[in-house]
């Protein structure tokens, strides 16, 4: 079993997801879409957690609306650079939402309300690369890890199979998700 460097898989992987073709990134999105909404996780949440998602990555506004038709909360995260902290905010519309840290779409904070990580039922964390023990590489920020390790929250991550590796070089820093939901369309 190999155990793979970080910063090369990220590297590799967003070469490989953002070289997928549009009708192949749109089918795998929604295979991992169908799949999340028959979860009970989902359906038993009243509160999402949820980035908002860039081009690379799985489309989160199709969750966003579903979310929203459920009269479920939202709530995303606003990154804090200096101690790359987060903090996650409701938002009722793509109005309360502006660019900022990264190019990220986040929750204007004079529009929005805090919620605390207590009133989170479920949190979709994003990722570039998986682990078979649910191990993840981000962007290398370490916001999800820090917020993670502070908080005891139902997470799970939408995975393309193709993102997935034997085994990721961990640190005391990386916390796994909960759960894997993994399309395997190729």
């Amino acid at each position: 079993m190999m155990v793979h460097s970080k910063k090369v898989l990220r590297e590799k992987m967003l070469s490989r997801l953002k070289n997928l073709s549009k009708s192949k990134r749109e089918e795998i999105n929604t295979d991992l879409h169908k799949q999340l909404f028959i979860q009970s996780d989902w359906q038993q949440a009243k509160t999402i957690g949820i980035t908002i998602s860039l081009n690379h990555e799985w489309d989160t506004w199709p969750i966003i609306e579903k979310a929203w038709q459920e009269k479920k909360n939202v709530v995303v995260p606003k990154c804090n650079p200096i101690d790359r902290s987060m903090t996650f905010h409701q938002i009722s519309s793509k109005d309360d939402l502006e660019v900022q840290y990264y190019h990220l779409m986040e929750p204007i904070e004079s529009k929005t309300k805090k919620v605390s990580a207590d009133q989170i039922d479920l949190l979709i964390v994003p990722g570039v690369v998986f682990d078979h023990n649910h191990y993840r590489i981000g962007h290398g920020g370490g916001y999800y890890d820090r917020y993670l390790s502070k908080v005891d929250l139902q997470t799970i991550s939408l995975v393309w199979q193709g993102q997935l590796v034997d085994k990721i070089e961990i640190n005391q820093y990386d916390q796994p998700v909960s759960k894997l939901i993994v399309s395997t369309v190729n």
